[in-house]
Protein backbone atom coordinates (compact mmCIF):
# COMPACT_ATOMS: atom_id res chain seq x y z
CA UNK A 1 0.00 0.00 0.00
CA UNK A 2 1.47 3.37 -0.88
CA UNK A 3 1.86 6.11 1.69
CA UNK A 4 -0.71 8.40 0.11
CA UNK A 5 -3.46 5.77 0.12
CA UNK A 6 -2.52 4.72 3.67
CA UNK A 7 -2.83 8.29 4.89
CA UNK A 8 -6.15 8.74 3.12
CA UNK A 9 -7.61 5.62 4.74
CA UNK A 10 -6.46 6.74 8.20
CA UNK A 11 -8.19 10.06 7.58
CA UNK A 12 -11.41 8.34 6.54
CA UNK A 13 -11.40 6.07 9.59
CA UNK A 14 -11.15 9.12 11.85
CA UNK A 15 -13.79 11.28 10.20
CA UNK A 16 -17.57 11.31 10.21
CA UNK A 17 -17.65 10.98 6.42
CA UNK A 18 -16.37 7.44 6.74
CA UNK A 19 -19.99 6.39 7.32
CA UNK A 20 -20.70 7.02 3.62
CA UNK A 21 -17.71 5.07 2.29
CA UNK A 22 -18.09 1.38 1.36
CA UNK A 23 -16.16 -1.05 3.50
CA UNK A 24 -14.06 -2.26 0.55
CA UNK A 25 -11.16 -0.25 -0.92
CA UNK A 26 -11.91 2.34 -3.59
CA UNK A 27 -8.75 1.45 -5.56
CA UNK A 28 -8.89 -2.01 -7.05
CA UNK A 29 -6.13 -4.31 -5.90
CA UNK A 30 -4.73 -7.24 -7.83
CA UNK A 31 -6.64 -10.46 -7.21
CA UNK A 32 -5.44 -13.98 -7.83
CA UNK A 33 -8.87 -15.63 -7.99
CA UNK A 34 -11.30 -15.39 -10.89
CA UNK A 35 -14.87 -15.45 -9.63
CA UNK A 36 -17.44 -17.13 -11.88
CA UNK A 37 -20.89 -15.53 -12.08
CA UNK A 38 -23.50 -18.26 -12.55
CA UNK A 39 -26.84 -18.24 -14.32
CA UNK A 40 -29.65 -18.22 -11.75
CA UNK A 41 -30.79 -21.80 -12.35
CA UNK A 42 -27.30 -23.03 -11.46
CA UNK A 43 -26.69 -20.45 -8.76
CA UNK A 44 -29.80 -21.24 -6.73
CA UNK A 45 -28.65 -24.79 -5.94
CA UNK A 46 -25.36 -23.62 -4.44
CA UNK A 47 -24.68 -22.53 -0.87
CA UNK A 48 -24.33 -18.97 -2.18
CA UNK A 49 -28.11 -18.80 -2.61
CA UNK A 50 -28.62 -18.55 1.15
CA UNK A 51 -25.78 -16.03 1.37
CA UNK A 52 -27.50 -13.84 -1.22
CA UNK A 53 -30.84 -13.96 0.60
CA UNK A 54 -29.10 -13.11 3.86
CA UNK A 55 -27.29 -10.14 2.31
CA UNK A 56 -30.43 -8.72 0.68
CA UNK A 57 -32.48 -9.16 3.85
CA UNK A 58 -29.88 -7.34 5.96
CA UNK A 59 -29.42 -4.53 3.47
CA UNK A 60 -33.16 -3.96 3.07
CA UNK A 61 -33.58 -3.86 6.86
CA UNK A 62 -31.00 -1.06 7.12
CA UNK A 63 -32.93 2.22 6.87
CA UNK A 64 -29.88 4.51 6.77
CA UNK A 65 -29.66 5.53 3.10
CA UNK A 66 -26.21 7.07 3.70
CA UNK A 67 -24.82 3.68 4.73
CA UNK A 68 -23.37 1.40 2.01
CA UNK A 69 -24.77 -1.51 4.01
CA UNK A 70 -28.29 -0.37 3.11
CA UNK A 71 -30.19 -1.29 -0.04
CA UNK A 72 -31.33 2.29 -0.59
CA UNK A 73 -27.73 3.52 -0.76
CA UNK A 74 -27.22 1.60 -4.01
CA UNK A 75 -30.66 2.50 -5.39
CA UNK A 76 -29.81 6.18 -4.92
CA UNK A 77 -26.46 5.84 -6.71
CA UNK A 78 -28.30 4.53 -9.77
CA UNK A 79 -30.95 7.24 -9.63
CA UNK A 80 -28.44 10.06 -9.27
CA UNK A 81 -25.51 8.92 -11.40
CA UNK A 82 -26.50 6.32 -14.00
CA UNK A 83 -25.79 7.22 -17.65
CA UNK A 84 -28.63 6.17 -19.95
CA UNK A 85 -28.76 7.09 -23.62
CA UNK A 86 -25.24 8.55 -23.45
CA UNK A 87 -21.71 7.12 -23.71
CA UNK A 88 -20.38 4.70 -21.08
CA UNK A 89 -23.73 3.10 -20.30
CA UNK A 90 -22.12 -0.36 -20.26
CA UNK A 91 -18.86 0.55 -18.55
CA UNK A 92 -20.50 2.54 -15.75
CA UNK A 93 -22.89 -0.30 -14.95
CA UNK A 94 -20.04 -2.85 -15.02
CA UNK A 95 -18.27 -0.92 -12.27
CA UNK A 96 -21.55 -0.42 -10.40
CA UNK A 97 -22.25 -4.16 -10.30
CA UNK A 98 -18.66 -4.88 -9.27
CA UNK A 99 -18.87 -2.63 -6.21
CA UNK A 100 -22.35 -3.88 -5.33
CA UNK A 101 -21.18 -7.49 -5.52
CA UNK A 102 -18.39 -6.71 -3.07
CA UNK A 103 -20.95 -5.15 -0.74
CA UNK A 104 -23.05 -8.32 -0.93
CA UNK A 105 -20.02 -10.29 0.24
CA UNK A 106 -19.53 -7.91 3.14
CA UNK A 107 -23.21 -8.05 4.16
CA UNK A 108 -23.41 -11.84 3.92
CA UNK A 109 -20.02 -12.65 5.38
CA UNK A 110 -19.48 -14.98 2.41
CA UNK A 111 -16.26 -14.00 0.64
CA UNK A 112 -17.06 -16.31 -2.29
CA UNK A 113 -20.51 -14.86 -3.07
CA UNK A 114 -21.00 -13.80 -6.69
CA UNK A 115 -23.78 -11.86 -8.34
CA UNK A 116 -25.81 -14.28 -10.50
CA UNK A 117 -27.30 -13.38 -13.86
CA UNK A 118 -30.69 -14.09 -15.44
CA UNK A 119 -30.34 -15.44 -18.98
CA UNK A 120 -33.75 -14.47 -20.34
CA UNK A 121 -32.73 -15.64 -23.81
CA UNK A 122 -33.00 -19.13 -22.32
CA UNK A 123 -35.56 -18.54 -19.55
CA UNK A 124 -37.86 -15.68 -20.58
CA UNK A 125 -39.95 -15.92 -17.39
CA UNK A 126 -38.66 -14.48 -14.12
CA UNK A 127 -37.30 -17.20 -11.85
CA UNK A 128 -39.99 -18.51 -9.51
CA UNK A 129 -37.97 -17.48 -6.47
CA UNK A 130 -38.59 -13.83 -7.41
CA UNK A 131 -42.37 -14.18 -7.81
CA UNK A 132 -43.29 -15.78 -4.47
CA UNK A 133 -45.09 -13.00 -2.53
CA UNK A 134 -44.27 -14.43 0.88
CA UNK A 135 -43.61 -11.69 3.43
CA UNK A 136 -40.17 -13.12 4.25
CA UNK A 137 -39.02 -13.34 0.62
CA UNK A 138 -36.46 -10.54 0.00
CA UNK A 139 -36.53 -11.23 -3.76
CA UNK A 140 -40.18 -10.33 -4.21
CA UNK A 141 -41.60 -6.95 -5.23
CA UNK A 142 -44.78 -6.10 -7.12
CA UNK A 143 -44.39 -6.28 -10.92
CA UNK A 144 -46.68 -5.83 -13.94
CA UNK A 145 -45.27 -8.79 -15.93
CA UNK A 146 -43.01 -11.74 -15.28
CA UNK A 147 -42.36 -12.86 -18.88
CA UNK A 148 -40.05 -10.67 -20.99
CA UNK A 149 -40.02 -12.44 -24.34
CA UNK A 150 -41.68 -9.40 -25.91
CA UNK A 151 -38.59 -7.38 -24.99
CA UNK A 152 -36.04 -9.62 -26.67
CA UNK A 153 -34.16 -9.16 -29.93
CA UNK A 154 -31.13 -10.60 -31.70
CA UNK A 155 -30.33 -7.27 -33.36
CA UNK A 156 -27.27 -6.39 -31.22
CA UNK A 157 -25.67 -9.71 -32.18
CA UNK A 158 -26.00 -9.30 -35.94
CA UNK A 159 -22.72 -9.59 -37.89
CA UNK A 160 -23.11 -5.96 -39.00
CA UNK A 161 -22.85 -4.65 -35.41
CA UNK A 162 -19.04 -4.39 -35.39
CA UNK A 163 -18.33 -1.11 -33.56
CA UNK A 164 -18.71 -0.57 -29.84
CA UNK A 165 -19.13 3.04 -28.64
CA UNK A 166 -22.20 5.20 -28.88
CA UNK A 167 -21.75 7.79 -31.61
CA UNK A 168 -20.41 5.31 -34.19
CA UNK A 169 -22.52 3.61 -36.81
CA UNK A 170 -23.46 -0.06 -36.24
CA UNK A 171 -22.43 0.17 -32.59
CA UNK A 172 -23.13 -2.44 -29.92
CA UNK A 173 -23.56 -0.22 -26.85
CA UNK A 174 -26.56 1.80 -28.11
CA UNK A 175 -28.01 -1.29 -29.79
CA UNK A 176 -28.08 -3.48 -26.68
CA UNK A 177 -29.29 -0.57 -24.53
CA UNK A 178 -32.14 0.08 -26.96
CA UNK A 179 -33.17 -3.59 -26.75
CA UNK A 180 -33.19 -5.82 -24.82
CA UNK A 181 -32.09 -3.58 -21.96
CA UNK A 182 -34.75 -0.86 -22.05
CA UNK A 183 -37.75 -3.06 -22.95
CA UNK A 184 -36.95 -5.55 -20.17
CA UNK A 185 -37.37 -2.67 -17.74
CA UNK A 186 -40.55 -1.55 -19.52
CA UNK A 187 -42.23 -4.95 -19.74
CA UNK A 188 -41.54 -5.96 -16.12
CA UNK A 189 -42.80 -2.54 -15.09
CA UNK A 190 -43.66 -1.07 -11.70
CA UNK A 191 -40.44 0.09 -9.99
CA UNK A 192 -38.38 -1.46 -12.81
CA UNK A 193 -39.83 1.22 -15.12
CA UNK A 194 -38.27 4.00 -12.99
CA UNK A 195 -34.80 5.26 -12.08
CA UNK A 196 -35.22 3.48 -8.74
CA UNK A 197 -35.24 0.16 -10.58
CA UNK A 198 -32.47 -1.35 -8.38
CA UNK A 199 -35.16 -1.53 -5.67
CA UNK A 200 -36.25 -4.70 -7.48
CA UNK A 201 -33.66 -7.46 -6.90
CA UNK A 202 -34.18 -8.67 -10.48
CA UNK A 203 -32.50 -5.44 -11.63
CA UNK A 204 -29.12 -6.78 -10.58
CA UNK A 205 -29.56 -10.08 -12.44
CA UNK A 206 -30.83 -8.22 -15.50
CA UNK A 207 -27.77 -5.97 -15.58
CA UNK A 208 -25.43 -8.87 -14.93
CA UNK A 209 -26.91 -10.46 -18.04
CA UNK A 210 -26.43 -7.25 -20.06
CA UNK A 211 -22.81 -7.20 -18.87
CA UNK A 212 -22.48 -10.87 -19.88
CA UNK A 213 -23.84 -10.08 -23.35
CA UNK A 214 -21.13 -7.44 -23.72
CA UNK A 215 -18.50 -10.06 -22.84
CA UNK A 216 -20.09 -12.45 -25.33
CA UNK A 217 -20.15 -9.83 -28.10
CA UNK A 218 -16.42 -9.19 -27.69
CA UNK A 219 -15.60 -12.90 -27.52
CA UNK A 220 -17.55 -13.62 -30.73
CA UNK A 221 -14.94 -11.90 -32.90
CA UNK A 222 -16.02 -11.67 -36.52
CA UNK A 223 -14.71 -8.11 -36.92
CA UNK A 224 -16.31 -6.86 -33.71
CA UNK A 225 -13.93 -4.41 -32.10
CA UNK A 226 -13.57 -2.39 -28.93
CA UNK A 227 -11.60 0.87 -28.71
CA UNK A 228 -8.01 -0.15 -27.93
CA UNK A 229 -7.03 -0.15 -24.29
CA UNK A 230 -4.73 2.82 -24.93
CA UNK A 231 -7.47 4.80 -26.70
CA UNK A 232 -8.55 8.14 -25.21
CA UNK A 233 -12.02 6.56 -24.97
CA UNK A 234 -10.89 4.93 -21.72
CA UNK A 235 -9.45 8.10 -20.17
CA UNK A 236 -11.10 9.32 -16.98
CA UNK A 237 -13.21 7.67 -14.31
CA UNK A 238 -16.78 6.64 -13.56
CA UNK A 239 -18.38 8.36 -10.59
CA UNK A 240 -20.71 6.61 -8.16
CA UNK A 241 -20.38 8.85 -5.10
CA UNK A 242 -18.02 11.70 -4.30
CA UNK A 243 -15.55 9.14 -2.94
CA UNK A 244 -16.43 6.01 -4.90
CA UNK A 245 -15.03 5.99 -8.43
CA UNK A 246 -13.47 3.59 -10.90
CA UNK A 247 -11.00 4.20 -13.71
CA UNK A 248 -12.69 3.56 -17.05
CA UNK A 249 -9.84 1.41 -18.27
CA UNK A 250 -10.61 -1.10 -15.49
CA UNK A 251 -13.87 -1.95 -17.25
CA UNK A 252 -12.23 -2.74 -20.60
CA UNK A 253 -12.76 -6.40 -19.73
CA UNK A 254 -13.88 -8.41 -16.71
CA UNK A 255 -10.82 -10.57 -16.08
CA UNK A 256 -7.82 -8.24 -15.97
CA UNK A 257 -8.77 -5.87 -13.13
CA UNK A 258 -12.21 -6.98 -11.97
CA UNK A 259 -11.37 -10.68 -11.73
CA UNK A 260 -14.59 -12.34 -12.80
CA UNK A 261 -16.05 -14.25 -15.72
CA UNK A 262 -19.44 -15.72 -16.66
CA UNK A 263 -20.66 -19.28 -16.80
CA UNK A 264 -21.70 -18.77 -20.43
CA UNK A 265 -19.91 -16.20 -22.58
CA UNK A 266 -21.54 -16.89 -25.95
CA UNK A 267 -24.06 -14.72 -27.76
CA UNK A 268 -27.69 -15.85 -27.99
CA UNK A 269 -28.77 -17.31 -31.32
CA UNK A 270 -32.52 -17.64 -30.76
CA UNK A 271 -35.42 -16.26 -28.74
CA UNK A 272 -37.59 -18.46 -26.51
CA UNK A 273 -40.82 -19.70 -28.03
CA UNK A 274 -43.72 -17.47 -27.00
CA UNK A 275 -46.14 -18.74 -24.41
CA UNK A 276 -49.87 -18.59 -25.07
CA UNK A 277 -50.92 -15.03 -24.22
CA UNK A 278 -54.05 -13.03 -23.61
CA UNK A 279 -55.92 -12.12 -26.81
CA UNK A 280 -55.17 -8.39 -26.48
CA UNK A 281 -51.43 -8.91 -26.02
CA UNK A 282 -49.30 -8.48 -29.14
CA UNK A 283 -45.95 -10.15 -28.57
CA UNK A 284 -43.26 -9.27 -31.10
CA UNK A 285 -39.51 -9.06 -31.13
CA UNK A 286 -37.78 -5.70 -31.23
CA UNK A 287 -36.47 -6.10 -34.77
CA UNK A 288 -37.11 -4.43 -38.09
CA UNK A 289 -38.66 -7.62 -39.40
CA UNK A 290 -41.59 -7.32 -37.02
CA UNK A 291 -43.25 -4.16 -38.33
CA UNK A 292 -46.87 -4.97 -39.06
CA UNK A 293 -47.56 -6.01 -42.65
CA UNK A 294 -49.13 -2.64 -43.37
CA UNK A 295 -47.94 0.60 -41.86
CA UNK A 296 -49.97 1.75 -38.82
CA UNK A 297 -52.63 4.34 -39.74
CA UNK A 298 -51.51 7.95 -40.06
CA UNK A 299 -53.00 10.28 -37.46
CA UNK A 300 -54.20 13.82 -38.17
CA UNK A 301 -51.44 15.74 -36.41
CA UNK A 302 -50.59 19.40 -36.88
CA UNK A 303 -47.36 19.91 -38.81
CA UNK A 304 -44.55 22.04 -37.36
CA UNK A 305 -42.31 24.09 -39.61
CA UNK A 306 -38.53 24.27 -40.00
CA UNK A 307 -36.61 26.23 -37.36
CA UNK A 308 -33.44 26.21 -35.32
CA UNK A 309 -34.01 24.26 -32.13
CA UNK A 310 -30.62 24.79 -30.47
CA UNK A 311 -27.10 25.97 -31.16
CA UNK A 312 -26.46 22.65 -32.91
CA UNK A 313 -29.89 21.60 -34.19
CA UNK A 314 -32.27 22.49 -37.02
CA UNK A 315 -35.75 20.99 -37.24
CA UNK A 316 -36.72 20.29 -40.84
CA UNK A 317 -40.15 18.67 -40.32
CA UNK A 318 -42.33 17.76 -37.38
CA UNK A 319 -45.72 16.74 -36.01
CA UNK A 320 -47.24 18.24 -32.86
CA UNK A 321 -49.07 16.70 -29.91
CA UNK A 322 -48.75 13.02 -30.78
CA UNK A 323 -50.67 10.87 -28.30
CA UNK A 324 -50.01 7.14 -27.86
CA UNK A 325 -52.39 4.52 -26.50
CA UNK A 326 -52.87 0.76 -26.97
CA UNK A 327 -52.94 1.20 -30.75
CA UNK A 328 -50.05 1.60 -33.16
CA UNK A 329 -49.99 4.88 -35.06
CA UNK A 330 -47.97 6.84 -37.63
CA UNK A 331 -47.29 10.55 -38.19
CA UNK A 332 -46.30 12.25 -41.42
CA UNK A 333 -43.08 14.27 -41.43
CA UNK A 334 -43.21 16.19 -44.74
CA UNK A 335 -39.68 17.34 -45.61
CA UNK A 336 -39.44 20.07 -48.27
CA UNK A 337 -37.03 19.65 -51.24
CA UNK A 338 -34.33 22.03 -49.96
CA UNK A 339 -34.07 20.05 -46.74
CA UNK A 340 -34.35 16.68 -48.49
CA UNK A 341 -31.25 17.57 -50.51
CA UNK A 342 -29.39 18.36 -47.26
CA UNK A 343 -30.35 14.94 -45.89
CA UNK A 344 -29.08 13.30 -49.09
CA UNK A 345 -25.75 15.10 -48.75
CA UNK A 346 -25.33 14.03 -45.13
CA UNK A 347 -26.19 10.44 -46.08
CA UNK A 348 -23.25 10.56 -48.51
CA UNK A 349 -20.95 11.33 -45.57
CA UNK A 350 -20.63 15.04 -46.31
CA UNK A 351 -21.66 18.13 -44.38
CA UNK A 352 -24.62 20.12 -45.67
CA UNK A 353 -26.02 23.64 -45.42
CA UNK A 354 -29.66 24.72 -45.45
CA UNK A 355 -31.39 27.95 -46.46
CA UNK A 356 -31.15 30.70 -43.86
CA UNK A 357 -28.27 29.16 -41.90
CA UNK A 358 -24.50 29.40 -42.26
CA UNK A 359 -23.98 26.26 -40.18
CA UNK A 360 -22.74 22.96 -41.52
CA UNK A 361 -24.87 19.98 -40.52
CA UNK A 362 -23.37 16.50 -40.22
CA UNK A 363 -26.00 14.10 -38.90
CA UNK A 364 -29.75 13.44 -38.91
CA UNK A 365 -31.91 12.53 -35.90
CA UNK A 366 -35.47 11.77 -34.97
CA UNK A 367 -36.27 13.81 -31.86
CA UNK A 368 -39.16 13.23 -29.46
CA UNK A 369 -39.55 16.44 -27.46
CA UNK A 370 -41.73 17.20 -24.45
CA UNK A 371 -42.48 13.52 -23.75
CA UNK A 372 -44.81 12.84 -20.83
CA UNK A 373 -46.33 9.78 -19.19
CA UNK A 374 -50.05 9.64 -18.51
CA UNK A 375 -51.09 8.09 -15.21
CA UNK A 376 -52.11 4.88 -16.97
CA UNK A 377 -48.67 4.55 -18.55
CA UNK A 378 -46.44 5.09 -15.54
CA UNK A 379 -46.36 1.48 -14.33
CA UNK A 380 -45.16 0.05 -17.62
CA UNK A 381 -46.02 -3.35 -19.04
CA UNK A 382 -45.59 -2.10 -22.63
CA UNK A 383 -43.33 -0.15 -24.96
CA UNK A 384 -43.26 1.08 -28.57
CA UNK A 385 -40.96 0.23 -31.44
CA UNK A 386 -40.07 3.49 -33.22
CA UNK A 387 -39.74 3.20 -37.00
CA UNK A 388 -38.86 5.69 -39.71
CA UNK A 389 -40.61 4.80 -42.97
CA UNK A 390 -40.36 5.95 -46.55
CA UNK A 391 -42.10 4.73 -49.74
CA UNK A 392 -40.35 2.32 -52.03
CA UNK A 393 -38.91 3.76 -55.20
CA UNK A 394 -41.40 4.46 -57.96
CA UNK A 395 -44.41 4.80 -55.61
CA UNK A 396 -44.61 1.04 -55.23
CA UNK A 397 -47.91 -0.11 -53.70
CA UNK A 398 -46.01 -2.48 -51.41
CA UNK A 399 -45.54 -1.65 -47.75
CA UNK A 400 -42.91 1.06 -47.13
CA UNK A 401 -39.30 0.45 -46.25
CA UNK A 402 -39.00 0.74 -42.48
CA UNK A 403 -35.97 1.46 -40.32
CA UNK A 404 -36.19 0.53 -36.65
CA UNK A 405 -34.63 3.44 -34.76
CA UNK A 406 -35.17 2.20 -31.21
CA UNK A 407 -37.78 1.83 -28.52
CA UNK A 408 -39.87 4.15 -26.38
CA UNK A 409 -41.31 3.27 -23.00
CA UNK A 410 -41.73 4.51 -19.44
CA UNK A 411 -38.19 3.56 -18.37
CA UNK A 412 -36.59 5.75 -21.04
CA UNK A 413 -39.02 8.59 -20.34
CA UNK A 414 -38.49 8.47 -16.59
CA UNK A 415 -34.74 8.50 -17.14
CA UNK A 416 -34.91 11.50 -19.46
CA UNK A 417 -37.21 13.39 -17.11
CA UNK A 418 -34.94 12.73 -14.15
CA UNK A 419 -31.72 13.74 -15.87
CA UNK A 420 -33.23 16.74 -17.71
CA UNK A 421 -35.02 18.27 -14.75
CA UNK A 422 -38.54 17.21 -15.70
CA UNK A 423 -38.41 17.95 -19.46
CA UNK A 424 -38.02 14.71 -21.38
CA UNK A 425 -36.39 14.67 -24.81
CA UNK A 426 -35.31 11.48 -26.57
CA UNK A 427 -33.11 11.36 -29.66
CA UNK A 428 -32.59 8.57 -32.20
CA UNK A 429 -29.66 8.91 -34.59
CA UNK A 430 -30.53 7.88 -38.15
CA UNK A 431 -26.91 7.41 -39.18
CA UNK A 432 -26.31 6.77 -42.88
CA UNK A 433 -29.26 4.44 -43.25
CA UNK A 434 -31.21 6.70 -45.63
CA UNK A 435 -28.36 6.68 -48.14
CA UNK A 436 -29.48 6.30 -51.75
CA UNK A 437 -33.02 7.59 -51.24
CA UNK A 438 -34.49 10.07 -53.68
CA UNK A 439 -35.58 13.50 -52.56
CA UNK A 440 -39.19 12.43 -53.04
CA UNK A 441 -38.78 9.40 -50.79
CA UNK A 442 -37.19 11.50 -48.05
CA UNK A 443 -39.91 14.11 -48.43
CA UNK A 444 -42.62 11.50 -47.79
CA UNK A 445 -41.12 10.13 -44.58
CA UNK A 446 -43.36 9.00 -41.73
CA UNK A 447 -42.64 7.84 -38.20
CA UNK A 448 -44.51 4.86 -36.72
CA UNK A 449 -44.99 3.91 -33.09
CA UNK A 450 -45.72 0.18 -32.96
CA UNK A 451 -47.17 -0.90 -29.62
CA UNK A 452 -45.66 -3.99 -27.96
CA UNK A 453 -47.42 -5.45 -24.92
CA UNK A 454 -46.51 -7.77 -22.14
CA UNK A 455 -49.14 -10.22 -20.97
CA UNK A 456 -50.52 -7.42 -18.78
CA UNK A 457 -50.55 -3.93 -20.21
CA UNK A 458 -52.55 -0.72 -19.84
CA UNK A 459 -55.15 0.61 -22.26
CA UNK A 460 -56.05 4.19 -23.04
CA UNK A 461 -53.64 7.15 -23.31
CA UNK A 462 -50.19 6.31 -21.91
CA UNK A 463 -47.69 8.69 -23.54
CA UNK A 464 -47.92 12.22 -24.92
CA UNK A 465 -45.26 13.71 -27.21
CA UNK A 466 -45.20 17.48 -27.64
CA UNK A 467 -43.35 17.26 -30.95
CA UNK A 468 -41.93 14.51 -33.15
CA UNK A 469 -39.41 15.99 -35.55
CA UNK A 470 -36.59 15.24 -37.95
CA UNK A 471 -33.61 17.31 -36.92
CA UNK A 472 -30.24 18.08 -38.50
CA UNK A 473 -27.27 18.42 -36.16
CA UNK A 474 -23.89 20.07 -36.53
CA UNK A 475 -22.46 17.17 -34.49
CA UNK A 476 -21.41 14.00 -36.29
CA UNK A 477 -23.36 11.45 -34.20
CA UNK A 478 -24.21 8.19 -35.93
CA UNK A 479 -25.83 6.23 -33.06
Amino acid sequence: MNQTMGGRRRFLRNSAIALTVPTFPIDLLAQTTLFKRLEWQNFKVTSQYDSLLSAITKMKANTNSADPNSWTYWVNIHQNKCPHGIPYFLGWHRGFLYYFEKQLRTASGDSSLVLPYWDYYTYATLPAEFTNPGTSNPLYVSRVNTNVRAALTLAPFAPTIVNFPRGYSYAFEPSVEGAPHNPVHDIIGDVMATMQSPTDPIFWLHHANIDRLWVAWVAAGGGRKMPSKTSSYWYGSYSYTSLLTMQRTYTYDTRTRLSYLYQNETMPTSIPIARASQPQARLVQATGDDLVSTMPPVGAFQVSGPRETSATGMSIAGALNVGLDERSISAQLPISPEFSSAVQEIMRGNSASVPGSAKKYRSVHLVLDGVELADAGKNGGYYYQVYLNWPKAGNSPNKPTSLLLGTLGPFQINGAMHHMGGHAQLRFAIGRKMAGLSGMQIGMATVSFVRVNGENSPSGPVIGIGEVRVELSTEDIQS
